[in-house]
């Protein structure tokens, strides 16, 4: 079985050390632009507890590393070692279907809300109304700007850059849809969520977010709905329902007085099931292969 989106990566040149070197890039800067933040953070707010700075303040810290950092650095390096362009991870042809990101955006936004309403009626109690306008509404612009470059950056690199160079080795389709997810995962291991719930009942809602994220993204050759779910997810996340030990803390319109890490798997598992349900009855949504090797197009 072979993607039409991974055949996309034997276009340019895609030697291991290109990739090696991709990454080193990608790190460096992520981690340079982290710190250099933060130090500016620190000297403006004059403290280093991180529980200190405002909400915007720690939006700006965990989303600006992502386009100074990781987009830059992969942008540059496909121009520099690969001689593709950043399109090029999108899909095959090089440009966006605009109408598959915006079905999988509202698709998952939706199976959100009703998962959320659903635990609200059987559990009212929980879910307290929190909005403070005049905290949310500066939030919620700056998360609009800036989330989107956070979630497309990672899907990107792990169910684009990551996808297309195991896929296109000898490890093939099923290690393509499994490893990158795998070192998703783990690199969520940092998160407050994490520490606080524990890694074996939050890793592998990582985990299981990015196999249907490079699920979709291999059965309809390209990243638009991943793009999409992720977007919606963490929009969702950051702007509607919050809850305690939350990876960014902000002033949510709800907040989830308790949450269990158990019951938010369970309803992880219902609503991908019903997400890829609905997108499996569209035609695109199939395994888009090639039956050619050499020329790396797809049919």
């Amino acid at each position: 079985m072979v993607s039409s989106y991974l055949s996309a990566a034997r276009e340019g040149r895609h030697e291991t050390w290109r990739y090696i070197a991709t990454l080193a890039l990608v790190i460096w800067l992520f981690i340079s632009v982290s710190f250099g933040a933060s130090l500016v953070a620190v000297i403006l707010t004059g403290t280093t507890d991180l529980n200190a700075f405002p909400p915007l303040l720690l939006l700006i810290l965990a989303m600006l590393p992502f386009p100074l950092g990781g987009l830059l650095g992969l942008v540059i390096g496909l121009r520099l070692f690969h001689r593709r362009s950043l399109l090029s991870l999108i899909n095959p042809a090089g440009r966006v279907r605009w109408a598959f990101l915006w079905r999988s955006f509202g698709l998952w936004l939706l199976l959100c809300a009703l998962s959320d309403l659903i635990l609200w009626l059987i559990n009212p109690t929980n879910y307290t109304w929190a909005a403070d306008w005049s905290r949310f509404l500066p939030y919620a612009l700056l998360a609009i700007l800036l989330i989107p470059f956070q979630t497309s950056t990672e899907e990107l690199i792990f169910r684009g850059y990551l996808t297309q160079w195991i896929g296109r080795s000898r490890l093939g389709f099923w290690a393509a849809l499994v490893l990158p997810n795998l070192i998703f995962a783990l690199l969520h291991g940092l998160n407050p969520e994490v520490q606080t719930y524990g890694a074996w009942l939050t890793l592998p809602l990582y985990f299981g977010i990015g196999l249907v994220l490079s699920w979709v993204t291999l059965q309809s050759g390209g990243l638009e709905y991943a793009l999409g779910m992720h977007a919606a997810n963490n929009f969702y996340a950051a702007l509607l329902v919050t809850f305690p030990a939350s990876a960014l803390p902000s002033p949510a319109l709800v907040y989830m007085r308790k949450y269990d890490p158990v019951i938010g798997l369970i309803s992880f598992i219902i609503m991908a099931s019903v997400y890829l349900f609905i997108l499996s009855r569209r035609s695109d949504i199939s395994i888009q292969t090639t039956e050619s090797t050499h020329t790396g197009r797809a049919k």
